[in-house]
């Protein structure tokens, strides 16, 4: 969800786009199967009362993300979501519960995270936090993976927090920020952010500046 690491490796907005592709191909095909088996899952209990969400990023950095999750009207929250750089593929799986107080919704989850390499395996710690108030909006996912096998380091994530404004009814404008630090070393990004929103959902560009320039496009599905 909102989620996951910043890209490490330059490069145009075509060949990262063409980059994705590729490295997919290149994947084993054990996890986009469970992936796929998941995001089946997920649909299948959106059957019940409650709402669905798709989301997927691309960049020009080889940074890649796709996410499906799922709140019931109790709070419950069930999600999943593949995210990729060079030398990183992960799947992490896990819920967790949607506590509202007025205007500001905090969602604490876990995850259990399979990595393809190295034999990572482990658990994420994860806060997603929202707040709509009048014309200002913000949205933030933080999380930490502590290792419990294989050679990944444990790390700390924001990926991302948008801070925004609405123009118009369908337009907002604002601000969007992350970080991966990993043994003491930092990744930070930050900047404008444009969003239109539509019937089905929302796409979203950035450009986000800091230890690498990263151009992002992400497009939010819900049902």
């Amino acid at each position: 969800m909102l989620c996951v690491r910043d890209g490490r490796d330059g490069g145009g907005t075509l060949r990262g786009v063409t980059a994705f592709f590729r490295t997919g191909t290149q994947m084993k095909l054990r996890p986009l199967v469970i992936f796929a088996a998941i995001s089946a899952s997920l649909l299948c209990v959106a059957t019940a009362a409650g709402q669905g969400a798709v989301e997927v990023r691309l960049t020009d950095t080889q940074y890649r993300f796709i996410d499906v999750s799922f709140t019931r009207k109790s709070g419950v929250v069930f999600d999943g979501f593949y995210v990729g750089v060079p030398g990183s593929n992960e799947l992490n799986v896990g819920g967790g519960y949607a506590l509202k107080r007025g205007a500001l919704t905090l969602t604490p989850l876990l995850y259990a995270v399979i990595g393809k390499e190295g034999g990572q395996r482990g658990v994420k710690g994860a806060l997603l936090t929202a707040f709509e108030s009048g014309d200002w909006k913000f949205l933030s996912f933080v999380g930490a993976f502590i290792r419990a096998s294989g050679s990944t380091d444990a790390y700390q994530v924001l990926d991302t927090a948008d801070f925004t404004r609405t123009l118009t009814k369908r337009w907002e404008l604002g601000v969007q920020g992350g970080f991966f630090r990993t043994g003491g070393a930092w990744n930070t990004q930050v900047g404008p952010l444009l969003k239109l929103n539509d019937p089905r959902g929302a796409w979203a560009i950035s450009y986000r500046f800091g230890n690498e320039n990263e151009l992002r496009v992400a497009r939010v599905l819900v049902f």
